[in-house]
């Protein structure tokens, strides 16, 4: 049996997707916040639904009791100050509590789901980031990275007490969700409603279906490229490539001005007070101007010269979201 952490979240939407088409399914018991979430009602009597949090370490216990994996999906996403302490108890202290509840009750494998923002940052900026780029303190970190960084030290201390580990380190994810208002999938929307100004950096990207496909490779594979971890990055773009490729899928019109770096800080900083003093939520941050700005690169090819793995091209990720978008949020509008 699988234990699965995040099920209600946007990758954790798409792994109960993948999981009911798979021939072969193992049980899955999900731990969830909420039991009624509208995700997970098409496996309802299919899968077992526990109600607890990363916060409850007795709870942790009785829910890996029985399971031979963890899949540690979950995470708290934030670039607010507000959000610090919150993100910290999630990703640190809750992945904690759930190593020691695997290694407590004897689970065999311990599977979980960082960010390239837990990644380390190059001297030099033309040279890709890997998995063996080790973590520095860096104007570009994020406090959501740190703790990602923090938490996937926590996994590690698993492996060397006797779990099986395998660790993922996604870029920014593409895909579908059920809400296109937050994260990623919100993209699609601030397209659709027109976006005039992008962000001048690059990054690395990947559909969510790629990650999801990883977590099933992986496990399809043990042990062979276990206690190890891998980028995930399909391609490296500009941004004013994401935004121009998503406009053209949505038949709307690219932006057209370079946001620079400067301006971005400063806007962020604005929201951010924004945000704090109305109890609104920013659409960006200092944390995320400065990252948006900036231009990394990263190297996500390990994968594939591990097990028999191959990326979805971008182009490909973002017309297949284009359509689910345009079936059902701009439909409604």
């Amino acid at each position: 049996m699988w234990l699965v952490t995040g099920a209600t979240g946007f990758v954790g939407y798409s792994f109960l997707r993948a999981w009911s088409q798979k021939s072969e399914r193992p049980p899955l018991r999900l731990l969830v916040r909420d039991p009624t979430h509208p995700v997970l009602q098409p496996y309802l009597g299919q899968v077992e639904v526990v109600r607890g949090t990363l916060a409850d370490p007795l709870l942790l216990i009785e829910a890996a009791k029985g399971a031979d994996t963890i899949l540690h999906l979950a995470a708290t996403i934030s670039f607010l100050p507000r959000a610090r302490a919150w993100m910290y108890k999630t990703n640190v202290e809750g992945t904690r509590h759930l190593v020691n509840a695997a290694l407590e009750v004897g689970v065999k494998r311990f599977v979980y789901l960082s960010s390239i923002a837990a990644l380390g940052r190059p001297k030099d900026p033309r040279e890709p980031i890997s998995e063996g780029t080790l973590w520095e303190d860096s104007p570009y970190n994020t406090h959501y990275g740190y703790t990602k960084y923090l938490g996937e030290k926590e996994v590690w201390r698993g492996g060397e007490e006797g779990l099986e580990v395998l660790v993922f380190n996604p870029g920014i994810i593409l895909g579908p969700y059920i809400s296109w208002e937050k994260g990623s999938p919100a993209f699609f929307r601030m397209v659709w409603r027109g976006l005039p100004l992008y962000p001048v950096g690059t990054n690395g990207f990947v559909g969510v279906q790629d990650v999801v496909e990883a977590l099933f490779t992986g496990l399809a594979h043990y042990p062979t490229g276990w206690g190890a971890r891998y980028v995930l990055v399909a391609e490296n773009w500009r941004y004013q490539q994401l935004f121009t490729e998503i406009a053209r899928a949505l038949g709307k019109k690219p932006p057209r001005f370079p946001l620079p770096k400067q301006v971005a800080v400063s806007v962020g900083w604005a929201m951010e007070y924004l945000g704090q003093w109305l109890g609104l939520p920013a659409a960006t941050t200092r944390e995320t101007a400065r990252t948006s700005s900036a231009d990394f690169l990263y190297d996500g090819s390990k994968i594939t010269r591990t097990w028999p793995f191959q990326y979805t091209p971008l182009q490909t990720v973002i017309k297949e979201t284009a359509k689910l978008f345009l079936a059902s949020y701009a439909r409604s509008r």
